[in-house]
């Protein structure tokens, strides 16, 4: 029989589990134990890989306040808060943050406790992690989370020498670990730091060539949709155990210019398979266009506030790329027309609240908008929440207003409508 061929219902052994067999009377060892826990975490493991690599949830950032060293006069910078959550890497290892940490951005001394800050399981094999960049200075950084492990206690032992004393530790306890990666300025230098434009055009070059319109210009020579600058960091430090929680941009060693977590941040799927049909239908690629949806309503929260004060936010300035539809929380049409500022706008026409959700979920397939092109944008209002008198005021009786942007070429929401009793909400049919 030729090597790699079996018969039919003929056990394969190549990548088995190897569990311990226990029976009355059996002697045990050491290795008998670790054998079995070895069996049960990758099978664990392979439960992870077939979820997908992401966060599942929680585990969202924040700039908390300066620290300040013991001595009361060394700043020890701005820490990062990150919420408890859950993420599952590549290799199907899932890390829990049961509680909120203040992350602090420096290498943290020598550990002679027992400490293992290795990205590595106690039973996996896996590659090291490489060196991480632990003290932030002017750049752009990733922040991710890794498996660690500790050691923790001694254990009661009989028979065992001197020499190998150390190895009587009670528990391995797995955890988790920070770390901060330095994005190498060749990967984003053609796009100027202080551009007003810069944050938005750093998370499309983390969505990638693929949610661009002209990707299936040429499908058929395309290769897999992916995270364009994270899978770069591949070749400069970004381990497989690593999964990504944010973008941090320091224009200081203290000073935070933006923290943009969902330009890198993804639920639990699957990677793209590189197929380029299927690339089509992949969930990978409605996990990308959910991101890009949510990268910009905080985005845009950040530029404009609530109340909205536009200043000299626009779209063409700020924003060179906008998904496919998205929400403007609180703006006027007066200020809507304004931040599309130059685009071809049509609208805003009244929709149906039950209409909303469906057009953002359609949306998350669709290509982005470049707001440079000429494209129709449809804007829309949503009938119910105009006729509850929407005020941007607060008040919690009353609903806040918001307006919905979409791109031309999503299916056309704005259907003629005519009613006597609700005049300032019909449409008109488009002619």
């Amino acid at each position: 029989m030729a090597d790699g061929t079996i018969l039919l219902e003929q056990p394969v052994p190549e990548g088995s589990l190897q569990a311990t067999n226990f029976f009355n009377g059996r002697l045990l060892e050491g290795s008998d134990f670790t054998r079995e826990q070895n069996a049960r975490a990758q099978a664990d493991e392979r439960l992870g890989q077939a979820m997908g690599a992401g966060v599942a949830f929680g585990l969202t950032l924040k700039e908390g306040l300066e620290m300040v060293a013991e001595d009361g006069e060394n700043s020890l910078g701005r820490p990062i808060i990150v919420e408890p959550g859950l993420a599952v890497n590549a290799l199907g290892q899932a890390m829990r943050l049961s509680s909120r940490q203040q992350v602090q951005l420096t290498r943290p001394p020598a550990a002679n406790d027992g400490t293992l800050a290795s990205g590595c399981g106690p039973f996996g094999a896996c590659s090291a992690l490489g060196t991480g960049t632990y003290v932030a200075g002017q750049g752009l950084y990733i922040l991710t989370i890794a498996p660690a492990q500790m050691r923790s206690g001694r254990a009661p032992s009989n028979g065992i020498s001197g020499a190998a004393v150390s190895c009587n530790i009670d528990q391995v306890i797995e955890t988790v670990q920070f770390r901060l990666l330095e994005v190498p300025a060749s990967l984003y230098n053609f796009l100027p730091a202080t551009a007003d434009d810069f944050r938005n055009q750093i998370a499309y070059r983390c969505f990638g060539e693929g949610v661009k319109a002209d990707w299936v210009t040429h499908l058929l020579a395309r290769g897999p949709r992916g995270n364009d600058l994270v899978q770069d960091m591949a070749a400069n430090g970004l381990g497989e155990q690593e999964v990504p929680l944010g973008i941090l941009a320091y224009t200081g060693a203290d000073t935070i210019m933006f923290i943009d977590a969902w330009a890198v941040r993804r639920p639990l799927v699957q990677q793209d398979s590189g197929d380029r049909i299927g690339s089509l239908v992949e969930p990978y690629r409605l996990a990308n266009g959910m991101a890009m949806l949510r990268q910009f309503q905080d985005h845009l929260a950040t530029e404009v506030g609530a109340p909205v004060s536009l200043g000299d936010v626009r779209a063409r300035s700020h924003f060179p790329y906008l998904p496919p539809a998205g929400v403007l929380p609180n703006f006027s049409e007066e200020q809507a027309l304004e931040f599309f500022g130059g685009m071809t706008i049509r609208g805003p026409v009244h929709i149906n609240g039950p209409q909303v959700e469906p057009l953002l979920r359609e949306s998350q397939s669709a290509p982005a908008i470049r707001s440079a092109d000429n494209e129709v944008v449809w804007l829309y209002a949503v009938a119910a929440n105009r006729m509850a008198g929407a005020v941007a005021a607060g008040d919690p009786d009353t609903a806040d207003p918001y307006l919905i942007f979409a791109r031309g070429d999503l299916a056309y929401r704005g259907n003629a409508r005519f009613n006597l009793h609700r005049w300032d909400y019909a449409n008109f049919a488009l002619t």
